[in-house]
């Protein structure tokens, strides 16, 4: 029977109170033929204390120089010795049966990238709650590029710690771009599904990842931030566009569409450049309930459009109030 070699890369940085139970949840897979790998990214605080402890567990601890996560990943990638991969950020937690359970199904159906579906939690994993994305039918089996048309269409996603992902698409998608400190992990799994033949969903939840509370809106858009992920969906384009085919375009298009929204208000000239770029593409629209709305963006681009059919709503909405017809 096959039993391929599954490498757990774990990069972390300052997370000394939290990377004992994620590498713990790694320990306690049901899939007994792994590797965990822990890449220190220069920490300041107490991380390298634990390497003792993780090595008596089997576990291989390195320490780098602070370089960003994306180069951890690398760096993790470069000792790996897996068939599979399996990327796990230090505060977020695999459920036992995870791997197992990828494994598999991805050797019955021959596939090369798998995911899970995925809950929340703040300190205590009992207590999770489920990630939930709005009509959202899971497709069992799709290819890499049906899948990101998937994400255009119907607006969800993937955080990095659901894929299992076999090494040849690794390699076929090369390091991860350590440029990228926003959206990085999308703008990796964009040139990794990019190549995939066969995707396999486990309809289940096997990852959950952690809500801290210094993540807040704030510090999330910063203009370092925003211009990060801008360019990660500039590269993204860049890729789909190889293919020649419009539909696949509704991908980045989203993520304009998205950043738009989430920064109009506080960073207008950014907001704009996102919406220039949406108006740019002559891609199919993504699904929407409100027809009103696309009919203005699709009349007058998304940069007027858009404001335009919120003006004119609010000011029907007044009307009513005062009762005119």
């Amino acid at each position: 029977m096959n039993i391929p070699l599954v490498s757990i890369i774990i990069p972390t940085y300052n997370a000394v109170d939290l990377l004992p139970e994620t590498v713990e949840s790694a320990l306690q897979q049901t899939y007994k033929n792994i590797e965990i790998i822990v890449i220190d990214d220069g920490s300041t605080d107490t991380t390298k204390a634990l390497f003792d402890e993780f090595q008596q567990k089997g576990v291989h601890s390195y320490t780098i120089k602070n370089q960003g996560a994306s180069n951890a990943r690398n760096i993790g990638l470069s000792k790996s010795k897996g068939e599979y991969i399996q990327f796990l950020d230090a505060d977020d937690i695999l459920h036992p049966n995870k791997i197992e359970l990828q494994v598999e199904n991805m050797l019955l159906e021959n596939a090369d990238l798998s995911y899970t579906t995925w809950a929340h939690f703040s300190t205590d994993i009992n207590r999770h709650s489920t990630f939930k994305f709005k009509d959202i039918n899971f497709p069992k089996i799709c290819t890499g590029k049906e899948m990101m048309i998937s994400f255009g269409m119907q607006n969800w996603f993937m955080p990095v710690f659901c894929w299992l992902t076999h090494k040849s698409l690794i390699e076929k998608a090369g390091n991860w771009n350590i440029e990228i400190t926003n959206n990085d992990d999308g703008e990796y799994f964009s040139r990794v599904l990019y190549n995939a033949k066969k995707v396999i969903c486990i309809n289940q939840i096997l990852s959950y990842y952690r809500v801290l509370p210094t993540i807040s809106l704030s510090n999330l858009n910063s203009v370092d931030k925003i211009n990060s992920a801008y360019n990660s969906y500039q590269i993204i384009e860049e890729l789909l566009q190889k293919t020649m085919n419009p539909v696949l375009l509704t991908y980045p298009r989203r993520l304009y569409y998205t950043q738009y929204l989430i920064i109009k208000k506080d960073y207008p000239k950014l907001a704009k450049r996102a919406a220039k770029s949406f108006d740019r593409i002559k891609g199919d629209f993504f699904l929407s309930r409100n027809k009103n709305r696309w009919s203005f963006i699709t009349a007058f681009g998304l940069y007027y459009g858009l404001p335009l059919y919120e003006f004119l709503f609010k000011t029907v909405l007044k009307l009513k109030k005062i009762g005119v017809k």
